[in-house]
């Protein structure tokens, strides 16, 4: 491999890259080598939907970032998880596709990133997607990303929904319109019962074709410049070189990683770990932003009104997974999350900021990163503010590539994240309270209704407030000098490397970032080729 060389090296191939090496390869003229430091995503638990909690914690399939344990979270430490395979992901997460609201892609343009507002990126996400039902003005056909409604749901969710309702929440047909306000079905990345990764699918689609090149299980070291252009990328103990472009797809927390390594971040902080400085960059890392989850978990009456028993009992599971593997339905045919809202936290607020998340099984989260099931019927019903204001970054600490870098989310650090998250364990309190669902409930396990102040459910929060898995942001695009990119997604004052993936994101979208990075990946493959000569 240290001989040869390829148009385009694409350095990460999960949400964002999978799409890339697809797009790049389909005229047949450019040679491009996909490269994933993980390996392959044949685990039987991946193409199961809700096989998903057995993939979260395994270090063979995923990256477990330990953040920086901060006062704002009670000093502790969460297990950030991204996906280490082919999908990336993509082929761990739990399915549920959101887009974002058109807001959120108009303020990126109205800050400096022009051909990325929501007009600009609709084109993708309907080239991107294929999906029955919905407005053919919002929803594409034929794209290689199957989607599915996910409206076989359980009893209890559709209870959920009902109360929600009867709280004053609308129902909205189509959360992914642009439009989020309200409650709806939700769209997953599910086909006739199986996961749809973006190896599946995009890549899957590629696979014969002579000028794609894949590589796994290969850990790129950093990225080689003459003078300041970049002309390949390091492996251990072989180089690669690209004639036209590196474009780094290695998430939130990899790409960064990558950069600083090759000497492309704040110098003086470079310098001061022996990397010799290519260009100083001080935003690199930076910006760092992610979703915070504040759970309610209640008890469930019925054995039935709650999915635990299904995942404790063997038997069950055993029935379960033979109904999936025949039919592709039953119980771990559905998304992490059944029902999906979008509310305003309160009366002045411009748009939505908080996701309600409703799930009809209730879980712990292990310190190793591993998802549990409760032993006793229960459900789980989440708050997620989806415009955090806190910051955090991505350093490296060492000169080594093999030392994963520091990740610091510095999560609840501004006290608005608080305020927020707050007025959503208040509706969703609200919403438990409806007749629709009430009667079904024994009690709030967590945090209990003891916990009634501001102070008494920020203490929770600090205490038991859990991440997305939704890290973006690191490699901000922008049109003013701190930005790390350009708008067309390539390094600032360096020729031939471009970033994308979720790392390009001004500001983290409303919502899960699965359809986003993939979004991304299409836009920035259309972009690659425009600049191709």
């Amino acid at each position: 491999m240290s001989t040869q060389s390829f148009d385009y090296i694409v350095v990460g191939a999960g949400s964002a890259g999978c799409v890339l090496a697809n797009r790049l390869t389909a005229s047949g003229k450019h040679a491009v080598l996909l490269i994933e430091a993980g390996g392959a995503d044949s685990n039987f638990w991946i193409p199961i939907p809700l096989g998903m909690p057995r993939l979260l914690g395994d270090p063979a399939l995923a990256w477990l970032y330990r953040t920086v344990a901060t006062e704002s979270l009670a000093s502790r430490s969460l297990v950030l998880t991204q996906g280490k395979m082919l999908g990336g992901s993509s082929s761990l997460n739990g399915m549920i596709y959101v887009r974002g609201q058109k807001d959120d892609y108009d303020g990126w343009a109205a800050g400096g990133c022009p051909g990325w507002a929501w007009e600009d990126v609709l084109p993708c996400y309907k080239r991107i997607e294929s999906i029955e039902g919905g407005s053919d003005a919002y929803h594409g056909r034929s794209g290689e990303l199957r989607l599915s409604w996910i409206r076989q749901i359980h009893p209890t969710s559709e209870s959920f929904m009902q109360a929600a309702q009867q709280a004053g929440i609308r129902f909205n047909h189509d959360t992914n319109s642009g439009d989020q306000e309200g409650i709806g079905y939700i769209q997953g990345t599910i086909h006739r019962g199986r996961r749809q990764s973006t190896s599946n699918t995009f890549l899957a689609a590629a696979r014969s074709r002579s000028n794609l090149t894949v590589m796994t299980g290969a850990l790129v070291r950093r990225v080689l410049f003459e003078d300041r252009r970049a002309v390949g990328i390091e492996l251990a103990g072989a180089t690669v070189r690209a004639r036209r472009e590196v474009i780094l797809s290695a998430g939130a927390v990899g790409s960064p990683q990558i950069l600083q390594h090759s000497g492309v971040g704040e110098a003086a902080h470079l310098r001061s770990l022996g990397i010799d400085v290519v260009m100083d960059l001080p935003q690199v890392g930076r910006n760092l932003q992610d979703h915070l989850f504040g759970h309610l978990k209640y008890g469930i009456a019925k054995p039935t009104g709650s999915m635990n028993r299904k995942f404790n009992n063997i038997p069950v599971m055993g029935i379960e997974l033979l109904r999936w593997a025949l039919f592709g339905t039953g119980a771990l045919n559905t998304t992490s999350a059944q029902i999906l809202g979008f509310i305003k936290s309160g009366a002045d607020q411009p748009k939505p900021d908080i996701q309600l998340a409703m799930r009809p099984f209730s879980f712990h989260i292990a310190p190793s990163g591993e998802v549990a099931v409760d032993a006793s019927p229960g459900i789980t019903v989440s708050a997620i503010n989806v415009q955090p204001f806190s910051r955090g970054e991505v350093r490296i600490t060492s000169a080594d590539p093999n030392t994963r870098a520091s990740v610091r989310p510095n999560y609840l650090s501004d006290h608005r994240d608080v305020e927020t998250l707050t007025n959503g364990i208040a509706k969703l309190r609200e919403i438990m309270r409806q007749s629709s669902i009430a009667p079904l409930v024994t009690e709030e396990l967590e945090p209990g209704l003891a916990a009634t102040s501001p102070q008494d459910i920020e203490a929770y929060l600090r205490r038991a407030g859990s991440t997305v898995y939704h890290p973006v942001g690191t490699c901000r695009m922008g049109s003013d000098d701190d930005a790390v990119l350009d708008p067309r997604l390539r390094v600032r004052g360096i020729d031939g490397l471009r970033v994308i993936d979720a790392s390009v994101m001004p500001r983290i979208i409303s919502g899960n970032t699965n359809a986003p990075s993939i979004m991304i990946g299409e836009k920035g493959a259309e972009l690659v080729l425009a600049d191709a000569p």
